[in-house]
């Protein structure tokens, strides 16, 4: 066995979605990575969504031990799958995600997670040591924009100038950040995993999308959603493992009225216009495969950022990637830069605001 392999160092970061986990495996030694793949997330045997799984928890707290443990089998066993021998030499895991999977993955309570005013046990950084390996957990913002969120601003380094920039990342909840070199603010929107299950037979939530704006250009679908006459009592079908009904069209819209009203809201909130804005960052699972003109014809986004939109792949896994390969000086420098995001951010609730129920009926329509 050579001297090479006995000294290698692998650091591993983990971006832990709610629906999927993003995982990229790095050699330490020469900062080039060996391996990257994502598998679904096996806590939805406990919920689909994150609500359904804090329930869980309050229900029976012996729950958050398990779904701590069931991540963490996991996550070994891939490793183990793709990394083989190498998998002992593993020294450093960095982990970043929405604020509840934080704290699962912590095994910090949830019950504040769970009802206004909506109170996380800890969002800051956090690391530890077990039987030589340390952890890295970044720090989040609040209950529902969490250390994704964070990771990913900084991998785009969004706040650095006078104008604003948005992220939206598209995952199971829609979270938004609206941000430049002097003030900031974020909120989410619950839009569900609808994206992924809404047309039977699409791989993709983005493969929903676009045949759903295909039937609407060929007016199979009108302006509210409903089917054709011909196909109302029925359904589309788009092959014959692919079909779209009537109340697929609805379950969609609900998903994507919530993006535009939770987008319009934040723009109201910050008292900033549609036009103000100068670049719109779309990351997540959702956002990699999508297609800008569908987003347009689904009336899922202001017309007016149609040139403006960045398709941004997995942020929060990039930022966690970039905080495991940055050496001791440049990690203080990243949470720095968090704790000024953090500290010039204004988080707020959707449901605390008089306009957006308004706002989010009238996104319903194409």
């Amino acid at each position: 066995m050579s001297n090479q392999s006995i000294t290698r160092t692998i650091g591993i970061a983990v971006d832990l979605g709610s629906t999927n986990i993003g995982v990229s495996c790095f050699d330490m030694n020469h900062k080039v990575e060996i391996c990257s793949f994502s598998f679904s997330n096996p806590q939805h045997i406990y919920g689909a969504d994150i609500i359904s799984r804090i329930k869980r928890c309050i229900e029976d707290s012996c729950n958050l031990e398990k779904m701590k443990k069931c991540v963490l089998d996991s996550l070994k066993k891939e490793l183990q799958e793709r990394l083989g021998f190498d998998y002992r030499y593993i020294k450093t895991i960095v982990y970043t995600g929405n604020t509840t999977m934080m704290h699962i993955i912590r095994e910090l309570e949830v019950d504040g997670l769970a009802y206004a005013p909506f109170k996380p046990v800890d969002l800051s950084y956090y690391s530890e040591e077990t039987d030589g390996v340390t952890y890295h957990y970044l720090p989040g913002v609040s209950a529902f924009v969490g250390a994704d969120i964070l990771a990913g601003a900084y991998y785009l380094q969004l706040g650095n100038k006078n104008s604003y920039d948005l992220l939206i990342d598209l995952g199971t909840n829609g979270e938004l950040l609206l941000i430049n070199e002097e003030h900031g603010y974020a909120t989410s929107t619950a839009c569900g995993p609808v994206f992924d299950h809404v047309v039977t037979g699409a791989k993709y939530g983005s493969e929903s999308m676009n045949v759903i704006a295909k039937c609407l250009k060929r007016g199979l679908i009108d302006s509210t959603g409903k089917l054709a006459d011909s196909l109302f009592e029925t359904s589309i079908n788009i092959r014959p493992d692919m079909i779209i009904k009537q109340e697929h069209i609805r379950n969609f819209q609900l998903a994507k009225a919530a993006i535009y009203a939770g987008v319009q809201c934040l723009l109201e909130k910050s008292d900033i216009r549609v036009q103000d804005v100068d670049k719109v960052y779309i990351s997540g699972g959702l956002g990699f495969y999508m297609d800008i003109e569908d987003v347009f014809t689904l009336n899922m986004l202001p017309i007016e950022w149609k040139n403006r939109i960045q398709i941004c792949g997995n942020t929060s896994l990039e930022g966690a990637k970039q905080y495991m390969l940055a050496d001791e000086s440049e990690r203080r420098h990243i949470l720095r830069t968090y704790t000024s995001m953090y500290n010039r951010m204004i988080s707020f609730e959707l449901a605390n605001l008089d306009t957006f129920n308004e706002v989010f009926i009238k996104s319903l329509e194409f």
